[in-house]
């Protein structure tokens, strides 16, 4: 603690001193007259980014210690306050255990962006304070590896492969370091003696490294190098191996992406996207097969930036360990720790999403990792394992030739559906069983697959044990009990509450006394005696996406929350709640699959329901329709050329002018957009036209008499089409009978048919 003390008061003196605690303008610096340095320290005090000392000097020969030169580096950043401050407060119980509470005032905020932006480690920075490096003299070597990581060229140096060192005493810099030094000295960075020395032991003054951080962020800016934070940045993105790039005519480029959460794809790059390589600009030459790209999307899904890395590497092997911030492998009898952060992709059994989906709850056995740089996930594939889950039986209905429905009730009112294969192990009280409606009500423990949810491995039933359901009353500590409104009696009844019985709110123990009226509760009994209580509110909200809405006398919604987990409610088609719908009050037939909502449930029964309706992140034109026993498959071609093919479940919401239709009435040529999750459609929205896609309006570009076709340009969106008049009757508008070789280019025509593939084929016309 003392050697703490020491070194903070120490430290303070030097900052006060070393930096400037009273900032100058770069006039009444009385040192710097015919200084080398002059234009570059003006330049930056002017800015603000550097600043004197209170007699008026900058002292620019003056050595710097370690400290000052990462202060220096964390301002090359040029991080915006309002994020350097969250970023200091990310930070703050890490620097509380590295430098002591006093240093943390002036040092702390400008550490901590070191800390962020890489350009120390926290092991690192835990060195140099415990060996006094903080305050020691820094040599020029050690500042190229903090500048070129606090210029984001980490990547650039480490994949650098065959490269020469001029500098005469190249020898003498510390192998280690050499790829930095030789990538600032490429770039102008840092420069040689008179002799073509770098000299890479000695010390740094104020005024080299003041013109080190001028040039360093002139190079930034001429390259448009910029900071791209995982925790500070909000953009929507997705990421990849590049394995195939083809240039388009229009400018474009179109890349093949995988990994092993979202598998293979394909993506646009518009001719205006920025392309990075090594964080720096580049152009769409640098998009190579084989190196990781996160591509950057505007709302619409469009890529506008791609960030190119190294090529990526798969490790597979058993879990250690599971955080939201990283993931520990044990491969090949050693333990290795990849860190996670917004730029990771997390796939979990069939759950796709990101860092929330690392849960350590969960038990998986297994991952398959792709490690971009650095030691970070990219993506990760999470496998094996099981989870339980627990409830009260709430029905159970025969499914199929051997499996059961199962709806559970979780304790806190949530109502989940099972389906119970004939292969899950069923127990009953502790010994082989099957499932029976007479357990309605009964306690019950799910052994669930974490690959597949809908996959169920054990069912154990408890039926000894009583559980009742119901809203608080009132509760008494003097006399030791609990008055609910029991749910299944439809009456107040009252139970003994024995001291030192588990009573929980929301998971957390707490005293009888804390207990509220109308708490929604779920109590283990026996005869009249609590044996445990677990509490909830009796008004309670969930969120989610609407993944499935059944209808019927109970209709029932399906949402899906932002961790994976999928919950569905009961509505009474004779007791609806109250819905809204884009701030607008709606009805139940208006709500689609896809929306977000915010649901309200009063002691298990939903009382409200608050959606908004998501954007369309697709739009197309359907070119053709496919069914067969397993359901419906969609062939779309995108706005962008791309044609995708999408099984549509029956779950999936059609709608036209916001009213539902049926999925059966799309066809080929009707235009629609889409509320994609991944490959999955939500949502579909028919154009208010397609009704009549069935007919066509446009000019006659081009008659082709002999293969009894047309080409059409038309009038709806200019796009051009190809005609089938074969079998077309032809009219005036005042019904006299055409021949096809009385249609000419430029005439205008309105064409009924149906089309078949690309092609409308056509069976009346009409000429004006």
């Amino acid at each position: 603690m003392k050697k703490q003390r020491l070194l903070a008061a120490a430290l303070t003196v030097s900052m006060t001193v070393g930096m400037g605690a009273v900032p100058a303008s770069a006039a009444s610096f009385k040192d710097l007259k015919g200084h080398w340095a002059k234009t570059d320290v003006e330049y930056l005090a002017d800015q603000g980014l550097v600043s004197g000392y209170s007699d008026g000097s900058f002292k620019p020969d003056a050595a710097m210690s370690a400290v000052e030169a990462l202060l220096f580096c964390a301002r090359v950043a040029r991080i915006d306050a309002a994020v350097k401050a969250k970023i200091a407060n990310a930070w703050s119980d890490t620097l509380a255990d590295i430098i002591p509470y006093d240093m943390r005032s002036w040092a702390g905020p400008d550490l901590s962006v070191c800390l962020e932006i890489g350009v120390v480690s926290v092991s690192e920075l835990q060195s140099l304070a415990n060996n006094n490096g903080l305050l020691g003299a820094i040599p020029r070597e050690k500042v190229a590896l903090y500048l070129a990581r606090a210029m984001q060229l980490s990547d650039a140096a480490d994949s650098l492969d065959g490269y020469s060192l001029s500098f005469r005493d190249k020898d003498e810099i510390d192998r280690s370091l050499r790829p930095y030094v030789y990538l600032l000295s490429q770039y102008g960075i840092v420069k040689g003696d008179e002799q073509d020395r770098f000299l890479p032991k000695s010390s740094v003054n104020r005024a080299s490294m003041t013109s080190l951080m001028r040039r360093a962020m002139d190079f930034m800016t001429l390259h448009g190098i910029t900071m791209d934070l995982a925790d500070y940045t909000d953009y929507e993105w997705t990421g990849g191996t590049i394995t195939s790039v083809s240039a388009n005519a229009s400018g474009s480029a179109r890349i093949g992406l995988t990994d092993p959460v979202n598998g293979a794809r394909t993506l646009t790059v518009p001719s205006y996207a920025v392309i990075y390589q090594n964080n720096m600009r580049a152009d769409q030459s640098a998009l190579k097969t084989g190196v990781y790209a996160k591509v950057e999307l505007n709302k619409s899904g469009t890529p506008t930036a791609v960030r190119l890395g190294r090529q990526p590497s798969t490790v597979t092997g058993t879990i250690s360990s599971l955080s939201k911030t990283a993931v520990v492998l044990k491969v090949d009898g050693s333990a290795k720790t990849y860190k996670a952060d917004r730029f990771t992709a997390v796939k979990a059994g069939d759950k796709t999403g990101g860092t929330e989906l690392l849960d350590k709850s969960r038990d998986y056995t297994g991952a398959v990792c792709l490690v971009d740089r650095d030691d970070h996930l990219a993506a990760v594939q999470l496998t094996g394992g099981t989870k339980t889950t627990v409830g009260l039986i709430a029905d159970v209905k025969a499914s199929g030739s051997s499996s059961m429905k199962l709806q559970v009730l979780a304790m806190d009112g949530t109502k989940t559906s099972y389906t119970i294969p004939g292969s899950a192990a069923v127990s009953v009280n502790g010994s082989k069983g099957k499932l029976s409606s007479t357990q309605v009500g009964d306690y019950v423990v799910l052994t669930v697959s974490n690959e597949d949810e809908s996959k169920i491995t054990g069912v154990e039933v408890d039926t000894k044990t009583t559980y009742v359901r119901g809203s608080v009353r009132s509760t008494s500590k003097s006399r030791d009990e609990i008055t609910i409104q029991d749910f299944d009696k439809r009456k107040n009844v009252t139970y003994k509450v024995p001291s030192g019985i588990d009573i929980t709110y929301e998971g957390e123990k707490i005293s009888l006394s804390k207990l509220d009226r109308d708490d929604y509760v779920t109590m283990q009994v026996s005869k009249t005696e609590a044996v445990s209580i677990m509490a909830y509110p009796g008004s309670t909200s969930d969120e989610g996406t609407i993944r499935s809405i059944t209808y019927g006398t109970t209709t029932v919604l399906e949402i899906v929350r932002d961790d994976g987990t999928v919950v569905s409610y009961d509505i009474d088609m004779d007791d609806l709640p109250t819905i809204y719908r884009g701030d607008e009050k709606s009805t139940i037939d208006r709500l689609k699959s896809g929306d977000e909502v915010e649901i309200t449930i009063r002691y298990n029964e939903v009382s409200a329901i608050d959606a908004t309706p998501q954007s369309a992140n697709a739009k197309g034109t359907i070119q053709k329709v496919s069914l067969d026993t397993s359901g419906t498959t969609l062939d779309v071609q995108l706005s962008d050329g791309s044609t995708v093919s999408y099984r549509v479940s029956s779950s999936v919401s059609v709608t036209q002018d916001g009213k539902s239709v049926s999925i059966d009435t799309l066809k080929p040529g009707f235009k629609v957009s889409l509320v994609l999750e991944g490959d999955q459609i939500l949502s579909i929205e028919v154009d208010k036209s397609a009704a009549m896609a069935n007919q066509v309006q446009g000019e006659v570009l081009y008659v082709n008499r002999s293969a009894g076709e047309l080409l059409i340009q038309k009038s709806s969106d200019s796009s051009v089409v190809t005609v089938n008049v074969a079998s077309a009757s032809i009219l005036t508008s005042g019904g006299k009978t055409l021949a096809l070789k009385e249609l000419s280019s430029g005439d205008y025509i309105t064409l009924y048919g149906a089309y078949d593939g690309l092609t409308f084929k056509a069976t009346l016309i009409i000429r004006p």
